[in-house]
């Protein structure tokens, strides 16, 4: 439960320290005198976001605490586990707002970002406010009314995240299959593409391109190569017949100077290196082929590797890299076929999960707007409605649909006159009624509610005298099993509370600011006899507050 508030420079309060008890406390005061900030205060401590103007003036922060007991709060203490940020005992929840509206929130001194502090603060508080009664004019807060009083909050929220899978799934499908056709015609292209390439040779360019050069020059080869064969050893005047004989005559002049003998040497290995050269050239002249056929073969193999070179925009040694290239692109196009594929299972599974989920929550919602119907029916009664009816009328939704909220709609509708039959809410009710029946929904889900702490601001405007009163002991049952923080005008309500807090305002010709005090005995009196009314306080005004003390 919630044990203290810590407020400093927030809207009109310079600083304020407030130390709250179980049970059912009441916040009261005069018009104006600021009662609902310390609501909006704690809001802000929960993870409201914050504003600009929520600075008193003439200060640079606002800083707002909030010290909750949690000894008992099982969810509460495992998500603190799950975030480290745990406790045993209590848990400090802390927000400073600067002028510009920036914030830095805390719990228990750590820093943390908002959507942790609201987290966590929705398994701490819940807060009706004293507009809510104005949701009821739009049916789509119905659902979420019924989901809240059935328990079904979390089922509701899964089935939420399930529509959203199944159409963000079912887009992706849809651009898939948009994309299929183009797909198909890029891998029958690339299938035709590849087979073509798989039966060139297209490893072999290099061999190919050398085959068909020396085939297309072998005449002029086997001219040139005969020449060259001649005057290297063949013909009585050849290099090797020259050589032959200098190598003779300087063996000659070597028998008489051996300084001669290393150029006898030299002279003999290139003698020996000719005869060489001229055996090979005469092998290789052997070996040349002028064969007509074979030359139109290799220009034909060549031509079309030069065509499907041009084809793909590559040179014809560039061929490998294409083909393989090609060959990635279209494993690529079947692994996208294949992601189509489980993306249809996938949305398969999802279509019968929301199926499964929906149906049951279905099932509870139609058992639980029964029960609705009867309590808040009664309530009705109790609130000074003795005719009122209350029903949830759903509208079912088809079940290919796949809605964020389920297989139906649901709305409030209402009868307060004997005879009538049940009308939308919005339609019927007057703005008292709407009041009483908001009030009437509120009580019977704070009764359901497993929060520790339940704050109502202002939630009984629009009704008054034995209302009221039955209001205030109702909100007086609930601080027995949850603390009840209630800012109220109506006396009848604040003579019901456990404690009572009265704020007042002080103003000065500079500034204005606002204090709130712990009242009891006398002090009390007169607070609920100045709420009764009249223009002045009487005995007897006196004694009528006394009697709704008990006092």
């Amino acid at each position: 439960m919630l044990t203290s508030i810590h407020i400093k420079d927030f809207a009109i309060i310079e600083q304020l320290d407030l130390d709250l008890k179980s049970g059912m406390t009441v916040v009261t005061g005069e018009t104006g005198a600021g009662k609902s900030i310390v609501v909006d205060a704690l809001g802000f401590a929960l993870g409201a976001r914050a504003e600009s103007g929520v600075v008193r003036n003439g200060a640079k922060r606002a800083e707002i605490s909030a010290v909750f007991d949690i000894r008992k709060l099982n969810q509460v203490l495992e998500w603190l586990e799950e975030q480290m940020l745990d406790e045993e005992q209590e848990c400090i929840l802390r927000r400073v707002i600067n002028h510009d509206g920036r914030s830095k929130a805390f719990i228990n001194g750590q820093p943390v970002n908002l959507t942790q502090l609201s987290e966590l603060g929705d398994y701490l508080v819940d807060i009706h406010g004293q507009h809510e009664h104005q949701s009821l004019f739009k049916p789509q807060t119905h659902l979420q009314l019924l989901d809240r009083y059935a328990g079904l909050s979390e089922q509701s929220h899964e089935l939420s995240q399930l529509a959203r899978k199944i159409h963000k799934v079912s887009s992706e499908l849809t651009t898939f299959q948009a994309a299929l056709k183009d797909i198909n015609d890029r891998k029958d292209l690339l299938n035709y593409q590849l087979e073509e390439l798989s039966q060139a040779p297209i490893d072999q360019c290099e061999q190919i391109e050398s085959e068909h050069k020396r085939a297309a020059n072998a005449s002029k080869l086997l001219e040139k190569g005969q020449q060259s064969l001649a005057a290297l050893h063949e013909d009585d005047e050849s290099l090797s017949s020259h050589l032959s004989r200098i190598v003779h005559q300087i063996s000659d002049m070597l028998a008489v100077d051996q300084e001669l003998e290393n150029t006898h040497n030299l002279l003999q290995s290139a003698l020996v290196e000719i005869d060489e050269a001229s055996h090979e050239l005469r092998d290789y002249l052997d070996n040349l082929d002028i064969d007509p056929q074979q030359f139109q073969q290799l220009d034909e193999q060549l031509s079309a590797l030069h065509s499907l070179a041009r084809k793909h925009q590559v040179t014809i040694e560039q061929l490998p890299e294409t083909l393989q290239e090609l060959q990635q692109e279209l494993d690529q196009l079947t692994g996208d076929e294949q992601s189509f594929e489980q993306l249809e299972i996938e949305l398969s599974k999802l279509h019968k999960t929301y199926q499964n989920v929906a149906s049951a929550i279905s099932k509870q919602r139609q058992s639980s707007a029964k029960k609705l119907n009867k309590e808040i029916t009664a309530l009705m009664k109790q609130l000074g409605l003795g005719n009122g009816v209350f029903e949830v009328a759903f509208n079912t939704q088809p079940q290919d649909s796949y809605k964020a909220n389920g297989l139906e709609t649901a709305e409030f509708m209402v009868s307060t006159n004997p005879g009538q039959k049940p009308q939308p809410l919005r339609k019927v009710a007057s703005g008292g009624e709407l009041s009483r029946i908001s009030l009437a929904l509120q009580v019977i889900n704070a009764q359901t509610t497993q929060l520790p702490t339940l704050i109502f601001d202002e939630v009984d405007v629009g009704i008054g005298g034995g209302t009221a009163e039955i209001v205030g002991k109702l909100l007086a049952d609930l601080g027995k099993k949850a603390q009840i923080l209630c800012v109220t005008h109506q006396a009848q309500v604040a003579a019901q509370g456990h404690q009572h807090l009265l704020v007042a305002k002080s103003q000065t010709k500079d500034s204005t600011s606002n204090q709130m005090v712990n009242i009891s005995g006398n002090d009390r009196v007169e607070e609920i006899a100045r709420m009764i009314g009249g223009v002045e306080i009487t005995e007897t005004i006196r004694n009528h507050a006394k009697e709704l003390l008990k006092f």
